[in-house]
């Protein structure tokens, strides 16, 4: 039994499985459910879509927060995954130019224990009281006390800035590997210290995880600890090095994944 796979109108506007990245869709979309935008109380979107990343086009993104502020709509980003450094700003949104009204927020808090948060604008924030709203992850001592010191490593140690300068090397190195088996690694994104690569059936935008498999094995044998291949196929190849990683291990890394790649896809 396989997934049925969404159509691709309802994909994320990534601009590769979607290649229809106009904000007019999402209008039109509305309209034909017969959804008024009066009837909307928040829109929710991920920061970047962790499965591949995928992120928001630019003018998407403002075009979505103008229509929320004009229909008096909350914007809320999930950051669980982009927050706190990875794409080479503090939280994704800003990559956008925007300011949302509510950002979910996890993982990168706390770099290792269980924590969430929420981080909002105060009006709505202060609708509930103290401890009113709670979840599973939410301020147990120690989660809190390694989050506090988390974020001050990262502003101590520059971790955005670092994040940053390291996708510098990290996209065009990938985007090369990438350009070399065009007809099966079917796209790159990312930004900052996070990418991934689609690794597809040959000449198709049709999901290869069998070949993304054996492309993440052969990274193993060879002493790179990889993700899972990730997305609604296990096809895409994600890459998010730790933000501490120095300039040396990154190009050794980038240099074993490139060699994998030759090995299985030469």
């Amino acid at each position: 039994m396989t997934r049925a796979r969404p159509s691709s109108r309802y994909l994320f506007p990534d601009g590769y499985k979607n290649e229809n990245t106009s904000f007019d869709l999402f209008l039109t979309t509305l309209a034909e459910k017969g959804i008024k935008p009066e009837e909307i109380a928040g829109v929710m979107t991920e920061s970047y879509q962790g499965v591949g990343p995928d992120f928001l086009p630019v003018e998407y993104a403002k075009k979505l927060e103008a229509f929320c502020l004009e229909n008096d709509i909350i914007t809320i980003y999930d950051e669980v995954q982009s927050g706190f450094g990875r794409t080479g700003k503090m939280f994704c949104y800003e990559h956008y130019g925007i300011k949302p009204d509510l950002i979910a927020c996890g993982k990168g808090i706390s770099s290792s224990l269980p924590i969430s948060a929420v981080i909002g604008r105060k009006d709505i924030m202060s609708l509930y009281a103290p401890g009113s709203m709670t979840s599973t992850h939410s301020a147990s001592p120690l989660p809190v006390v390694a989050a506090v010191e988390s974020l001050r490593i990262i502003r101590r140690e520059k971790l955005v800035e670092k994040a940053a300068s390291l996708g510098e090397i990290l996209i065009p190195e990938l985007t090369r590997i990438r350009n070399k088996y065009p007809e099966v690694l079917g796209c790159i994104h990312g930004k900052g210290l996070v990418a991934g690569i689609q690794v597809v059936k040959k000449g198709t935008k049709v999901p290869d995880s069998e070949m993304a498999l054996k492309i993440n094995e052969k990274c193993f044998h060879k002493g790179l600890l990889m993700f899972a291949p990730v997305g609604i196929a296990g096809e895409c190849l994600k890459i998010a090095p730790p933000l501490m990683i120095s300039e040396e291990a990154l190009r050794e890394a980038i240099g074993v994944f490139g060699e994998a790649c030759d090995e299985i896809l030469g």
